[in-house]
C-alpha cells in the first residue's frame, strides 16, 4: 500500500497541471494552467462568466486515506495580490469526504465586496449583497457541499466592514453574519443603520432570505421617511 501511494504521489508531482483542463466542471475555465497536478496555479479563472482572479493549490494526502488528497489553496481576486495577513484574498482547504461530499474550510478571507461580486458566477442571484460596498472578513468559515456540489450548509461568521449603500452613497456601518448549518442571521454592529436579517437553505443550492433595515438618523436613506424600515425578501439559488 505504501509503495502504491508513494508512486501515485510521484506521478501527480510529475503530471502537468494542464491535465486538469479536460476535467474542469462545465462553466469553469482557466486561461492558463501551470505547475503540476500536485502543486500548480490557475490564472484567468472564470466561473460561469465571472472574473475570478487566480488560484494556487497544493495537494495534501492524509496518511489514513492513501487515495484521497485534500487541497490547500490561495485565491487572489482579479487584479489583487497573493492572499496574506495584510493582503486581499482567501486561503483555505478543500477536503473530500468518503460519502462524496466536500468541505471547504476558509482559514482567512479579506476582500472587497466588489471583488467578491466579480468572482461569483454571473447568473447568481446576489440579493442585498448587490446593493452595498465595503470589505468582507472571515476566519474559520466552513462551507459544506453535497455530492452534486450544491451548497448544503454554512458554519461560522462573516464580518462586513466599512459598508456603504451604493444607491445613496451612504455609510451604514459594520455588520456580522453568523451561520449555523442551514440557517443564518445578520445584524448591525451599532452603526447608523439598525439591521436584522435571516436566511435559510430551503434545499441544497437554494435559499430564502429576509432583511429589515431601519435608519437610526433622519436622512440616511433619502427615499424613506425618517425612521421608516426598508424590507427586502429574496428567493435565490447559489
Amino acid at each position: 500500500m505504501l509503495v502504491v501511494s508513494g508512486a501515485l504521489v510521484g506521478f501527480l508531482i510529475w503530471l502537468p497541471a494542464r491535465f486538469f483542463a479536460a476535467l474542469l466542471p462545465a462553466g469553469v475555465q482557466c486561461s492558463e494552467l501551470s505547475g503540476s497536478v500536485w502543486a500548480g496555479q490557475c490564472t484567468g479563472l472564470s466561473i460561469r462568466g465571472s472574473r475570478s482572479g487566480e488560484v494556487h493549490w497544493q495537494l495534501h494526502r492524509p496518511q489514513w486515506q492513501p487515495f484521497i488528497a485534500n487541497i490547500g489553496f490561495v485565491w487572489s481576486p482579479k487584479g489583487g495580490v497573493t492572499a496574506s495577513p495584510s493582503g486581499a484574498g482567501v486561503t483555505g482547504l478543500i477536503a473530500a469526504r468518503l460519502d462524496g461530499r466536500v468541505a471547504l474550510q476558509i482559514d482567512s478571507a479579506q476582500l472587497s465586496l466588489q471583488a467578491l461580486r466579480d468572482a461569483m458566477p454571473a447568473d447568481l442571484t446576489l440579493g442585498p449583497l448587490a446593493a452595498v460596498a465595503g470589505k468582507l472578513e472571515s476566519r474559520g468559515l466552513l462551507i459544506e457541499l453535497d455530492e452534486r456540489r450544491q451548497l448544503a450548509a454554512l458554519r461560522g461568521a462573516v464580518a462586513l466592514r466599512g459598508t456603504r449603500l451604493l444607491r445613496f452613497n451612504a455609510a451604514i456601518g459594520d455588520f456580522v453574519a453568523e451561520f449555523a448549518g442551514v440557517t443564518g442571521r445578520i445584524k448591525d454592529q451599532g452603526g447608523p443603520l439598525m439591521l436584522a436579517g435571516e436566511a435559510r437553505l430551503t434545499e441544497p443550492g437554494a435559499y430564502k432570505a429576509t432583511l429589515r433595515a431601519t435608519p437610526k438618523i433622519t436622512g440616511l436613506l433619502p427615499a424613506l421617511p425618517g425612521g421608516a424600515p426598508l424590507e427586502i425578501s429574496v428567493d435565490g439559488r447559489l
